[in-house]
């Protein structure tokens, strides 16, 4: 006798043990294993009480011939026969882009397909709109990966309130899977298992917020593989191990690629304003699209003065937050209740949420330094946000921040507008330029470290310049001028130098004047602005013989006397010299070290 399969598929799809099936009928545990081994046939009395628990007919459980006398295919379960169609499930998304297949990811889907090819389960993290799901989709209607896994497609959409009983459900129903009434979710995992059995099946899980709802669906055979796509690289990683692939933003040419998919126009007509939509969205794929369809229904007119407004709106980062577009029922992320318009405010929104109320503060505190491709140090981080290191990681295991090395993070630039648009701490920026100042002053002298921070710097300048922190910024841009001009930064050294000018003479603090025209004086002397040079040196000069400072005094005479060698003036070089030489004297010769 062969094995009853059907018994036994039965008794596994309700989770019993062979002990449990033998108490509920009245017979032994070694009987159960004996019938299901085909060893033996149960007598009609154990057959009525077998079909009884189970809710089957005896030809159901494998006991009877069929009604030509023919013996029932025990070995034959639910879901394994020899000729089956290809399942694919209704609930899988249609192909992105309308089906014109993915910008910029040609390469990246070859990996992937080699990879589930091969038989590796593989799960994608990234950030929110980078084209996760979308890959997924087109991954599974790859040639290979359909001629490799002929059995089909199995697809969860969870999002970060999952109805696994449902998927698991209709999963049953798909696989041909018999209704069991009301079974635990590990029953049925293993009943879906059996079914699944030997054959070659994708399971996908899309959009994976908890560990516990992805593994419920972890149910494949030997021959069938798993993609689960996820904003957290934790969760990537408990799934997938090393299969566990971070998917990065479209680098320029792409994202101008795919923005020209949807708004052909746009990119024809004006490139580079095209071209700098693409990078204030970090080519994340999602706000490239949902841009380019905006814009698409702006020129469907013909009209450039449309077309050109609605791209002076996308210049506001309030603006692209809040394009949105409607999706059918199966486009709509699991994240998103169905008849919640997308767009980036609503999908970042929804990661948000799940932060605790100090992570969220955090996130929002972090938007005062510019966005990715700029870094940010963690001291910079933590000075600004005032919070422990460990709300840091937090977001990072939230996929909303972004490390880049030891120590130092990244923003994107989608995730800095939307925080931006809730800061509500007026003092984040306070913090940054306190922050800035002191770096600034404690490392003046590291081209590296000042090389490293620059356009934080620049940032934190640029805050105290624009919100009337003008004691401080005047501080910074004194230790950060020098910089500049060794790195020839010339036109922001004197675009600083000038402001911070301006505000010492309305302050006439006249010390502060005279290093700000001698900063001046340097700069435009490298600037080859001579006659600006001298203006600027003069004054300083005269401004420091006033005051007494004999340091700024000698520094304007050298800087003098070098100016009038370049324009040719001896005599004036020489006098220059002569007062300069004067100075050293009443000093005692202490000015060569810059005491006075």
């Amino acid at each position: 006798m062969k094995p009853n399969l059907r018994l036994r598929h039965e008794r596994e799809m309700r989770g019993w043990s062979q002990a449990r099936v033998a108490e509920a009928i009245g017979s032994s545990e070694k009987n159960v294993s004996r019938w299901e081994r085909g060893v033996s046939s149960p007598q009609p009395y154990y057959r009525e009480k077998l079909c009884q628990l189970f809710g089957k007919s005896a030809r159901e459980l494998g006991f009877v011939e069929d009604a030509e006398g023919a013996p029932v295919e025990r070995d034959a379960l639910p879901g394994q026969g020899r000729h089956q169609e290809r399942v694919l499930d209704p609930t899988m998304p249609p192909l992105p882009n309308e089906g014109r297949g993915l910008v910029g990811r040609e390469t990246l889907l070859g990996d992937l397909a080699a990879q589930l090819c091969s038989g590796r389960s593989l799960a994608l993290c990234g950030l929110p709109g980078v084209g996760k799901t979308a890959l997924a989709v087109t991954l599974v209607h790859d040639p290979h990966v359909l001629a490799r896994f002929e059995a089909g497609v199995l697809w969860a959409g969870l999002g970060p309130r999952p109805n696994v009983l449902e998927h698991l459900r209709r999963w049953e129903q798909l696989l041909g899977v018999p209704a069991a009434g009301e079974l635990s979710l590990e029953a049925r995992a293993r009943a879906l298992r059996v079914a699944i059995g030997q054959r070659s099946f994708v399971l996908v899980i899309d959009d994976v917020w908890e560990l516990e709802a992805a593994l419920a669906f972890k149910i494949g055979g030997p021959r069938s593989v798993l993609i689960a796509t996820t904003r957290f690289p934790r969760l990537a990683l408990a799934i997938a191990g090393e299969g566990a692939r971070t998917i990065h933003e479209l680098e320029g040419a792409d994202g101008l690629a795919l923005l020209a998919q949807w708004a052909p126009e746009v990119v024809a007509h004006d490139r580079r304003a095209a071209l700098s939509l693409v990078e204030e969205v970090g080519g994340l794929p999602l706000a490239l699209t949902l841009l380019g369809k905006y814009l698409q229904s702006q020129a469907h007119s013909g009209q450039p003065r449309r077309l050109q407004a609605a791209l002076a709106r996308l210049r506001s980062s309030h603006q692209r937050l809040h394009v949105s577009e409607m999706r059918s029922p199966l486009e709509q992320p699991p994240h998103l209740a169905w008849g919640t318009p997308l767009s980036l405010q609503s999908a970042i929104a929804v990661s948000d949420q799940q932060l605790d109320e100090q992570e969220r503060e955090v996130l929002r505190a972090l938007s005062v330094f510019p966005p990715k491709p700029n870094s940010f140090s963690e001291e910079a981080a933590l000075a600004v946000a005032q919070a422990p290191p460990e709300a840091l990681d937090a977001l990072v295991d939230a996929g909303l921040l972004e490390s880049s090395g030891a120590g130092r993070y990244l923003l994107h630039q989608t995730i800095a507008d939307y925080a931006s648009a809730h800061l509500r701490d007026t003092q984040a920026g306070e913090r940054l330029v306190a922050y800035v100042t002191s770096l600034l002053e404690r490392h003046g002298g590291d081209d590296a470290a000042l090389e490293l921070e620059n356009r934080n710097i620049v940032a934190g300048l640029q805050y105290a310049f624009e919100n009337g922190r003008h004691a401080r910024f005047i501080r910074g841009v004194l230790a950060f001028a020098p910089f500049l001009r060794r790195r020839g930064f010339y036109d922001l050294a004197r675009l600083y130098l000038q402001r911070a000018y301006q505000i010492a003479i309305w302050s006439s603090d006249a010390a502060t004047q005279v290093r700000l025209l001698l900063g001046l004086g340097e700069v435009t002397l490298r600037q080859g602005d001579l006659k600006a040079a001298g203006g600027y040196l003069r004054e300083a000069l005269v401004l420091a013989r006033e005051g007494g400072q004999r340091r700024e005094w000698r520094r304007a005479l050298r800087l003098l006397r070098y100016l009038a060698w370049r324009q040719g003036e001896v005599e004036r070089a020489a006098d220059y010299g002569g007062e300069l030489a004067a100075l050293w004297e009443e000093s005692g010769g202490a000015g060569a070290t810059g005491a006075d």
